[in-house]
């Protein structure tokens, strides 16, 4: 995304994903708002901002963030603010990956996972993106495997929202360490620096994905 949708971009999740009251836009209970308030709303701030500029955001991004229905635009996930997500809950793969602080492991693996500053725990498909989401400058973030499959089949429900599932509650039972976090070292690589092998059964950093998706 270039630069001038990287900054609408942003607007648009600070306007519908946490303080639309900030920009004097009202949001639906499924967290849709007016397009053409949207609109006005951000030209407030930025005069030069078109509906084109919205629609690229919307159609042309790397990701799937917001969607437009008719004449009503919104954040598909990410809410710091209840909403109703309006979609049925899915069958999920059979394990998802949630990054977290490196301070956080064993609080979350004792606990559990619940939402945080948001209004639902999201939820990745492969390692190595919740290992980024995670990861800070000279950090890295631990990564959880949650064994999504067995969480579904006791009734607990997951959301498929394009790039990320989305969930309101994982009890510890379903939680298992992937990788841990902080500083990479030679250990964390494929080999050790000796030259030998991990030992058989060690779990490796960013590892593929092991169920069958199309995503």
């Amino acid at each position: 995304m270039m630069r001038k949708g990287v900054h609408v971009s942003k607007l648009m999740a600070l306007m519908l994903r946490h303080r639309p009251e900030e920009f004097g836009v009202e949001v639906d209970r499924f967290g849709f708002a007016d397009l053409q308030v949207v609109l006005s709303a951000l030209q407030a701030r930025d005069a030069s901002l078109t509906m084109a500029d919205i629609e690229a955001v919307v159609y042309d991004g790397e990701k799937p963030r917001f969607e437009i229905v008719a004449d009503r635009i919104r954040a598909r996930y990410g809410h710091s603010f209840s909403i109703e997500l309006g979609i049925d809950p899915s069958e999920p793969p059979e394990f998802l990956y949630k990054g977290v602080d490196s301070s956080e492991e064993q609080r979350t693996l004792a606990e559990g996972m619940a939402p945080f500053d948001r209004d639902y725990v999201h939820l990745s498909f492969d390692a190595d993106v919740a290992a980024q989401l995670a990861s800070r400058p000279g950090r890295r973030g631990s990564v959880i495997r949650i064994d999504a499959r067995r969480a579904h089949e006791a009734g607990i429900l997951f959301y498929d929202c394009g790039p990320t599932i989305l969930t309101k509650h994982i009890p510890a039972e379903y939680l298992v360490l992937e990788s841990a976090g902080g500083l990479p070292t030679a250990a964390s690589q494929s080999e050790t620096p000796g030259g030998t092998p991990p030992a058989q059964g060690a779990v490796t950093y960013g590892r593929g994905r092991r169920f069958s998706s199309g995503r």
